[in-house]
């Protein structure tokens, strides 16, 4: 008994140009996704910014009540860091540096602007 194969097998698999296609909708999900990362990534490094000036000037408050201090008078890192978490004065996360000022000025950032008011 003879088996009769067809004359045409067609071969299962993807063509060439069906993976371009799918290669080039990857690529441009993953444009979209390294955006979005990176305005998230920008937006995380302005709020802890902003958490850490607001650590500052709380350090600040205490600092002056405890030392009968006035409105022009300023502290220096080393005056905060009994005041602030594991008495560390924080760091930048962009790598600013921060500026104390006196008690009636906000503490500033050379990297980021506050978003939040200033202390009263």
């Amino acid at each position: 008994m003879k088996i009769q194969t067809p004359k045409y097998i067609r071969a299962t698999g993807f063509t060439l140009v069906e993976i371009m296609v799918v290669i080039a909708i990857i690529g441009m999900l993953m444009g979209v996704a390294t955006l979005g990362i990176g305005k998230a990534i920008s937006s995380s490094k302005q709020k802890i910014c902003d958490m850490n000036i607001e650590a500052i000037e709380q350090g600040k408050q205490v600092w002056s009540l405890e030392n009968k201090k006035g409105d022009n008078d300023a502290a220096s890192e080393d005056d905060l860091k009994g005041h602030l978490k594991n008495g560390v004065f924080p760091t930048c996360p962009s790598g600013g540096t921060y500026t104390i000022n006196a008690n009636n000025v906000r503490a500033t950032c050379s990297k980021h602007t506050a978003a939040s008011a200033p202390t009263p």
